[in-house]
């Protein structure tokens, strides 16, 4: 009877080593959280869950697990978020908001954009929508995009990343025929493996 308690404590304690070490890529799993006020997309929430979506005319566009949601890359003076997932019978789409103006060196500096609300459809923004390969730049008939917060997060006293969350919400065209893109949300950790300055 000891020997099998010792060995209980001994694979107890052995678990918790490997879980552990294995801290750092848990901050990199998508955490998806059904919002039950908005079926099928997930919880608003600044924990970094690696997760966004939005209803594309009442068909669900959502991260997944198997991909990297999210992705910066910063070319000149422009910040393009690119939001990657799928949507109806999984097909796979990406949504790009294209930002003029904001440039941040590293992504550290996306604090910048804490509180932050930005018209869709001013000049200085571009919106692109790919479905199935298929590229479109969008034409905004109204909308914005809110950061409404914005922090690092530490961990160990070391920078692992860049949390973004906050809200999107437009009308545009596809097709020839005007569509809203509602209810939408993110929760991004942004780092070192998905966002580029050059």
């Amino acid at each position: 009877m000891k020997m099998k308690k010792y060995r209980f404590i001994i694979l107890s304690v052995l678990i918790l080593i490997v879980s552990s070490c294995q801290s750092d890529y848990s901050l990199e799993k998508s955490v998806f959280i059904e919002d039950v006020t908005s079926p099928g997309l997930p919880i608003y929430s600044e924990w970094g869950y690696n997760t966004f979506g939005a209803y594309i005319d009442r068909e669900k566009f959502i991260s997944e697990s198997s991909q990297l949601p999210a992705k910066i890359i910063v070319n000149a003076d422009t910040l393009n978020l690119t939001l990657k997932g799928v949507m109806g019978y999984g097909y796979q789409v990406s949504m790009k908001f294209s930002i003029k103006g904001f440039s941040p060196a590293d992504y550290p500096d996306l604090i910048m954009l804490n509180d932050t609300t930005i018209n869709l459809k001013d000049s200085k923004c571009i919106v692109s929508l790919n479905i199935g390969g298929v590229s479109n730049v969008l034409k905004i008939i109204e909308g914005t995009i809110q950061f409404k917060r914005v922090q690092n997060l530490y961990v160990d006293k070391e920078l692992s990343k860049a949390i973004l969350s906050g809200y999107f919400n437009f009308k545009t065209f596809m097709q020839g025929e005007p569509i809203a893109i509602s209810n939408g949300r993110f929760d991004l950790g942004i780092g070192y493996d998905n966002f580029y300055n050059y």
